[in-house]
């Protein structure tokens, strides 16, 4: 029987996919990751917008093509939104966020108990899907084994902070952080070149269990792997761990989450920062770091903000200097208290200030790789794309070179090439 597993949405997802793999492979079933022609599918899905929940239905649909007599399990944010929704032919039991791996595990027991040999009868859906406040421990998974050249650590699961545009605290619960000590234990077992610290809130990481990230990151400091942080919150930038992460070797790329450039938008998002806070950090990291990476993510079309707010908020972005912007339109979530309070602009506004800021991104994005070019950075070469093979340097600029894949190797950034640059 093969297993294969697809995963939609954030880095979290893919370190429990991993474990999921991990655990199965533990119990001798033939599991990987992909979507391939399989006997079972297990979706590991996403909720965090409304097209995020459609592409999760839409790959159930897609797993019937590849084969009409698979089962499909499925878990992850958008079953725990609305497990209902995947009602479907084919799909045999609906779990949510938490206990994934057990949840699994369970259901193939169940498959098997009931001799594979039929499509039809009722789903099994979780009887834990609706109890993800009663969650107050971070719930230790198999640590997964990475088939890929980048491994993800994740180190806590949940949060606390409420943004009135968010589901993600509805579906996966309050901020619990992982022991220090399971983490490095985990680093231990890595073989990949690269590791990426994640979590749902990294910044809140530690508030549970008397510690945080800095604490974190100096535990990580003997570990020769490259190491790179996910996304943070920039209240968490201080001078702290800005000195942890140079002693430890961390790479000089932050993704601080911004939202809006606007402090009329922030305060209506519920956002724990102003503009002045946050460029203060932004110039705090390039005291330390001058070339470092800052990367966002920036919501358009906020029910609050009006086309001045939005020329504003503009005009902040260009002056942080981003390197690079994930771009979104907003997506109203039934459940939130932005949905409840306030009607969505009209689509042809949020449309034409997404291709604004997309603008404005690209020019960004551009700047950045131009500073950068006549440097010699050392670039972990992962993947063949084309007729190069492709890579990272530590400030996250993608290199296209000759060289082999899997080493890291020291080029000289010489031009730009597609969404990076050429390294000889």
């Amino acid at each position: 029987m093969i297993i294969k597993i697809v995963t939609l949405g954030c880095k979290v997802n893919q370190c429990e996919s991993a474990s999921i793999v991990s655990a199965l492979r533990s119990n001798n079933y033939n599991a990987s990751e992909g979507l391939d022609p399989a006997d079972v599918y297990i979706l590991n899905t996403c909720s965090v917008t409304a097209e995020a929940d459609k592409k999760s239905r839409q790959y159930v649909t897609k797993m019937i093509k590849l084969n009409p007599l698979c089962h499909i399990i499925v878990v992850g944010c958008s079953s725990q939104n609305k497990p209902e929704q995947f009602n479907k032919n084919n799909v045999f039991s609906v779990g949510g966020t938490s206990h994934k791996v057990d949840f699994v595990l369970n259901s193939l027991k169940l498959l098997f108990k009931n001799n594979y040999n039929t499509l039809s009868g009722r789903i099994v859906f979780d009887e834990n899907i609706d109890k993800i406040e009663q969650e107050r421990v971070y719930c230790c998974e198999n640590y997964p084994v990475s088939d890929k050249t980048r491994a993800f650590i994740k180190i806590q699961d949940g949060c606390n902070r409420f943004c009135t545009y968010c589901i993600i605290p509805y579906l996966r619960g309050r901020n619990r952080s992982r022991p220090i000590s399971d983490i490095v234990e985990e680093c231990k077992l890595i073989d990949s070149r690269e590791i990426v610290i994640t979590g749902i809130d990294m910044s809140s990481y530690g508030a549970d269990i008397d510690t945080n990230l800095t604490a974190l990151i100096c535990a990580l400091r003997g570990f020769s792997a490259r190491k790179r942080l996910g996304s943070l919150e920039c209240e968490i930038i201080d001078d702290r761990i800005l000195s942890a992460m140079k002693e430890s070797d961390f790479c000089p790329h932050f993704h601080l989450s911004l939202q809006s450039g606007s402090d009329v938008v922030l305060r209506s998002m519920n956002r724990r920062y102003t503009c002045d806070l946050f460029l203060s950090k932004v110039e705090l990291i390039r005291k330390y770091y001058p070339m470092a990476a800052i990367t966002t993510d920036i919501i358009v079309g906020f029910p609050t903000e009006t086309d001045s707010l939005f020329d504003s908020s503009i005009d902040f972005i260009k002056q942080c200097s981003f390197s690079d912007i994930h771009v979104f339109p907003y997506s109203s979530r039934a459940g939130t208290l932005a949905a409840r309070k306030y009607k969505t602009l009209p689509p042809d506004i949020v449309k034409s200030r997404v291709d604004r800021l997309l603008a404005v991104k690209r020019c960004l994005h551009k700047d950045f790789l131009l500073k950068n070019l006549g440097a010699v950075q050392p670039v972990y070469v992962e993947d063949p794309e084309g007729e190069y093979n492709v890579g990272y340097t530590p400030n996250y600029i993608k290199v296209y070179s000759k060289a082999a894949c899997g080493e890291i190797v020291d080029l000289k950034l010489t031009e730009l090439y597609s969404d990076g640059v050429i390294g000889v």
